[in-house]
């Protein structure tokens, strides 16, 4: 699943058509929204692919924002917080084997997964028997944020598709 974004009135080919995927799509809007609230207020509804977006006056003034955001080094400052706080994470609970890293629930027993050999040299587990697809048998994995991903290109390149968008609808 992914967010399409259509330019309302674009001037460029640049503004006629911006994706990301899931995964880039919902960091991205955080920080937009995150370094200008005063304009991405006029958008309720970032997170859903249902036809919201901004008129030509805000997106204007949006992507002259990122622009100023962009030029004063805020963005990278912003994106490499984030990075920070991410690796900062501790691991979460496997939720498929609680943290064992074995699966005995039916489908794990099912498919050997409770009586499969750990034969990968340097796996924590290594020589144990048991695994857990969920998590590689390791019994945690990194928190779920952490695949949600956003850089200084991707506002650059969202900022280009807004300043020549004339207006968006998110859908």
């Amino acid at each position: 699943m992914g967010m399409d974004l259509s330019g309302k009135n674009a001037k460029t080919d640049a503004g006629v058509y911006f994706r990301r995927n899931v995964w880039g799509w919902h960091a991205l809007a955080k920080l937009v929204c995150k370094l200008a609230p005063h304009i991405t207020c006029h958008c309720r509804r970032w997170h859903t692919n249902d036809g919201d977006g901004l008129n030509a006056t805000n997106a204007k003034r949006l992507a002259v924002a990122l622009d100023v955001a962009l030029a004063s080094g805020k963005v990278a400052t912003l994106v490499a917080l984030r990075v920070a706080r991410l690796r900062r994470l501790p691991d979460e609970s496997c939720t498929w084997c609680g943290g064992t890293g074995v699966r005995t629930d039916e489908i794990g027993r099912e498919h050997g997964l409770d009586q499969r050999h750990i034969d990968d040299v340097g796996h924590p587990r290594h020589g144990q028997t048991g695994w857990c697809n969920g998590c590689d048998g390791r019994g945690s994995n990194r928190p779920r944020e952490m695949s949600y991903r956003v850089s200084e290109a991707d506002i650059r390149a969202f900022a280009d598709f807004v300043k020549n968008s004339g207006g968006f609808r998110i859908g």
